[in-house]
């Protein structure tokens, strides 16, 4: 096939600093080139297709010449900012892979998306939505975490954000606020296990080895949270990585069972399309709940680097152009492709 490959530069490197993490979901050059080798392995043409500001009128022009967009484009700005490339697909009628345009806006938006799982019984942190400091905040027991409503990659979820008095917690919410604006969201901190589970779906769910996330390696004193600390200044500095992570995770029959139900659930009732990633927390009574969903994983093959996806990809045996090509045969399957077409260039 011919293949539109979708994406964003990332141009920065990860900072403590909130006005230097504009771009910290996007993929550095060589992810983005390691994709590109990848799909080609495979057999596929791929013509490449930056998502900044021309994307829409790059797509239409090669919307003859191309098959499908595979698109891990984050977007460039917005509460729907996943959404954009999808939408554009859709308008011009381009088949892509990864979910539709209403999915990624739901999944990047955390009190949303808690919203409707728990209209079906799926259990989420207690937590509400602020947009400006001087709201009250009720109904929620301390210790409290402070988050950026519709980020992701941990953006902005510092040590700090884990509060335990009113003193911290109003500190916390103005900085967040003039930080990163919009809406910040203040959650009851579930202490326990974290556990991150990707899936795939190339005609059915399929559900990968399931990664729990360490926290021994941390600095002695810092909270036990996947924090912007945590993923972007300790973890991929371990010469072992293996401390920051099992996988698979060390699970009982039951709780396994337990987590990749109720995550199949999640897909479904989010309508979810070819892939994901999942967060949820185990508290000490054994309660799962569910933290947030990532609909447009993050796919680097350094094995240097903790990514989760293809991490729990390699455990199942899987490399890394083989998992590129399930999510492309399963989006193919789902738009109904002539298996393995190849257009000539015009």
């Amino acid at each position: 096939m011919v293949i539109g490959f979708c994406y964003n530069v990332k141009h920065n490197e990860p900072s403590l600093e909130a006005s230097k993490q504009v771009d910290l979901e996007f993929d550095s050059p060589q992810v983005i080139e390691s994709i590109r080798k990848a799909i080609e392995s495979l057999g596929h043409e791929i013509i490449m297709l930056e998502a900044d500001m021309e994307v829409f009128d790059k797509l239409k022009a090669n919307k003859e010449k191309i098959d499908m967009v595979f698109t891990i484009a984050e977007g460039l700005g917005g509460d729907a900012r996943e959404s954009q490339v999808p939408m554009f697909c859709e308008i011009l009628g381009i088949p892509y892979t990864h979910s539709a345009p209403t999915t990624h806006a739901i999944g990047l938006n955390k009190q949303m998306t808690k919203y409707v799982l728990s209209g079906v019984g799926i259990r989420v942190p207690l937590s509400v939505v602020i947009r400006k400091k001087e709201e009250k905040i009720e109904g929620l027991e301390f210790p409290l975490i402070v988050k950026p409503n519709k980020e992701g990659s941990s953006k902005g979820v510092f040590d700090k954000n884990v509060v335990g008095t009113k003193a911290e917690l109003k500190r916390r919410v103005a900085e967040m606020l003039e930080d990163f604006g919009g809406e910040i969201i203040v959650e009851e901190y579930i202490e326990g296990r974290e556990f991150t589970v990707s899936l795939i779906n190339n005609g059915g769910w399929r559900v990968l080895p399931i990664v729990e996330q360490k926290f021994d390696f941390l600095p002695k004193g810092y909270k036990r949270i996947a924090s912007f600390e945590l993923k972007w200044l300790y973890e991929d500095s371990l010469s072992d990585l293996t401390k920051a992570y099992d996988c698979p995770a060390k699970l009982g029959n039951n709780l396994q069972q337990e987590i990749e139900e109720t995550s199949i659930k999640v897909c479904e009732v989010l309508e979810v399309k070819d892939c994901a990633r999942i967060d949820y927390r185990l508290n000490s009574s054994g309660k799962l709940y569910f933290l947030e969903i990532n609909t447009l994983p993050g796919i680097n093959p350094d094995e240097k680097i903790i990514s989760y996806f293809p991490l729990a990809a390699r455990t199942a045996g899987m490399s890394f152009a083989g998992l590129l090509g399930e999510i492309i045969e399963g989006a193919r399957k789902r738009w109904e492709l002539e298996e393995f077409t190849v257009k000539p260039r015009c």
